[in-house]
């Protein structure tokens, strides 16, 4: 190949390796929403009434991460969800957590949490569904508020 051949072989594999570098990019880093929505929408994860006001439930929400160790919060409050990523390490997040509040009426919140593992190996969760709702009744304003519409076994 001549010189100007081989620049123009190599331009367009350079290119080609560029942009499906970029779709990987892109890709990944919409991830972890993208699967706990889906999971959302397919009935996944673990949905409790609460006797709280939306507002009590994201503050409530919000004290259970940060009392499991979980620093990286993403709120969206305007949607009603807030994303979590724990155990982060160099290389990979090990457990993503997506809360969805939801009011029913005037005094009580749907709260639903769904958690994954980004390894293949979910024992390494930092922390449940069944953990977060434990938590969350921990926090609840008075004993007298118990959760409806889910068990915590």
């Amino acid at each position: 190949m001549k010189g100007d051949d081989l620049m123009k072989f190599l331009s367009v594999k350079l290119g080609v390796v560029h942009v499906g570098l970029s779709f990987l990019m892109i890709a990944g880093c919409a991830t972890p929403l993208s699967d706990l929505v889906r999971s959302k929408q397919e009935g996944k994860g673990k949905s409790i009434v609460y006797k709280v006001s939306v507002d009590q439930a994201w503050e409530i929400a919000k004290k259970v991460l940060e009392w499991k160790g979980v620093e990286d919060i993403n709120e969206n409050r305007s949607e009603g969800y807030m994303i979590a990523t724990s155990g982060a390490t160099l290389l990979y997040t090990i457990t993503e957590i997506g809360i969805w509040i939801e009011p029913i009426d005037k005094g009580r919140s749907k709260v639903t949490a769904i958690t994954r593992s980004k390894t293949t190996v979910d024992t390494f969760l930092d922390i449940t569904e069944k953990e977060f709702h434990e938590g969350f009744a921990l926090f609840l304003p008075s004993p007298e508020v118990k959760p409806k519409g889910g068990e915590l076994d």
